[in-house]
């Protein structure tokens, strides 16, 4: 239902053009890899979806009211990347240095929460306009985007950013 799409959006960025570094990353508290929005997604593989004039018009208007309103979300979840790293490694932070981190997941957190309704909306909208077998399709890429942020999050918390410096990031999910 709703409720499973919009926490499985939980703070997405979206489009794949737009990668960020990580910095720290999630190791420290900072921002996780964020996957491509389902209107993002359907977009890039457009050729592979047969979408008509209009279906395309429709999910570009989607994707582009949805960074509209989460413009200001991603700005807030940039500014929360960890600046520095711990000079002994994660087993010998101060308590000032683990209240920080907590603190910055809390406001991470709040952000992704912030940017939910947003995308789970936007989702939505995309899934309308698609036709029954379109909808698998572009299922079946979200769920892989989805599973891909996940791996570059938990690399990311091993050993440093994926290759390149590159967290996997993009626009949040327009739908």
């Amino acid at each position: 239902g709703v409720s499973a799409l919009a926490a499985a959006q939980r703070g997405r960025r979206g489009d794949s053009r737009a990668d960020n570094p990580q910095g720290a990353g999630t190791m420290m508290g900072g921002p996780p890899p964020i996957p491509p929005s389902v209107a993002a997604l359907v977009l890039e593989h457009a050729d592979d979806f047969k979408l008509a004039d209009s279906q395309r018009v429709v999910l570009e208007s989607v994707r582009r009211a949805q960074d509209s309103a989460n413009m200001p979300w991603r700005m807030k979840l940039d500014s929360l990347r960890p600046t520095r790293q711990p000079a002994n490694g994660m087993g010998d932070l101060s308590q000032e240095q683990r209240d920080e981190i907590e603190a910055r997941k809390t406001a991470i957190a709040n952000v992704l929460e912030g940017m939910r309704e947003t995308n789970a909306q936007a989702r939505i909208r995309v899934m309308n306009v698609l036709n029954p077998d379109q909808q698998k399709r572009a299922a079946s890429l979200e769920e892989d985007a989805r599973k891909k942020a996940a791996d570059d999050a938990k690399q990311h918390e091993r050993s440093g950013p994926p290759a390149g410096g590159r967290g996997g990031r993009g626009r949040p999910p327009e739908g």
